[in-house]
């Protein structure tokens, strides 16, 4: 089967399984980049497609001619393997040379988290009575007390919170629905910003929770841009302010709190535990504080 129309046909399954928009482009951003390597070298059809193909792909092209971060070539590789995969899974060619060979390793990446200084400097610039004050603090609050994704933020509806039992319902990556507990002072904030959203003076009549100061759903670039507002004012320095490192802050807080790993992959919404063990990783400063919480000679009053 040529390459072009192999991937067309994967590509289309994925849509048909109702994966996110981001995971087909990142699969078609792969699979374009794997056969257009393999076309230079006079290889059009996944029949002459070979292990020593990709193993060169991986490993000359992107490590070492492109300089490609180890994480990155990992990331390739899957979303090759996947589109091979299912060529032969759907018997269009007879094996899978992704597992002819060995997984790139990606090497341990702790994820960046915010520091308690840097939380403290952001929910400030949220501070005041206003609309954008109370739905910015309650965005916020949200984000670290439950790491949803930033589309499961904008996609979030009123009905979707239960304040009252404390719950919240998310649509996730594929219309996957889980529903996550929150605390009090999430409850707090987005009673706060439900209360002056729905104030007589300022009523706004859509069905979606995060709303503009017009009443129409908030977007990704919007909330993008909120975001990188609230960092400007808080002179944070680094990295971009976003709802992924939220996302690992709460993740990584909810760990060194004593939460376990298996209630967060549930929380955090992901299929595969080996995605929620990346929040294992700890730097020396938290295992330092994990140590000082749990250690047994401290923290036993019958132990010496």
């Amino acid at each position: 089967m040529m390459l072009g129309r192999s991937m067309d046909i994967f590509l289309l399954a994925k849509r048909g399984e109702l994966v996110s928009e981001n995971t087909i482009k990142y699969y078609a951003y792969w699979c374009k980049d794997f056969a257009r390597y393999v076309a230079e070298l006079g290889v059009l059809d996944w029949q002459e497609v070979t292990a020593e193909h990709l193993q060169s792909y991986l490993y000359n092209e992107l490590l070492t001619n492109r300089k490609v971060r180890k994480v990155t070539v990992h990331d390739s590789y899957r979303a090759i393997k996947a589109w091979n995969r299912y060529l032969k899974k759907k018997s269009y060619i007879p094996n899978c040379i992704a597992d002819e060979i060995e997984s790139p390793k990606q090497g341990k990446k702790i994820p960046r988290t915010f520091t308690a200084q840097e939380v403290q400097a952001m929910f400030k610039q949220c501070e005041g009575y206003s609309f954008t004050s109370k739905r910015e603090k309650a965005m916020l609050t949200l984000l670290l007390g439950t790491g949803i994704r930033k589309s499961e933020l904008c996609g979030l509806l009123l009905s979707d919170v239960d304040i009252e039992n404390g719950i919240i319902k998310v649509t996730g990556k594929g219309d996957k629905q889980r529903i996550i507990p929150i605390g009090r002072k999430v409850v707090r904030a987005l009673g706060e910003y439900r209360q002056i959203r729905d104030s007589k003076n300022f009523f706004i009549r859509s069905k979606y929770y995060f709303v503009n100061i017009h009443g129409a759903r908030l977007s990704i670039p919007t909330v993008n841009s909120i975001f990188k507002r609230i960092k400007e004012k808080s002179g944070l320095q680094g990295e971009r302010v976003s709802c992924h490192t939220w996302r690992h802050t709460f993740a990584k807080s909810y760990l060194m709190n004593g939460g376990d790993i298996f209630s967060l992959q549930k929380i955090m919404g992901h299929s595969d535990l080996t995605t929620t063990k990346r929040y294992l990783n700890l730097n020396e400063k938290e295992i330092q504080t994990q140590y000082d919480k749990f250690n047994p000679v401290d923290n036993l009053d019958w132990c010496l």
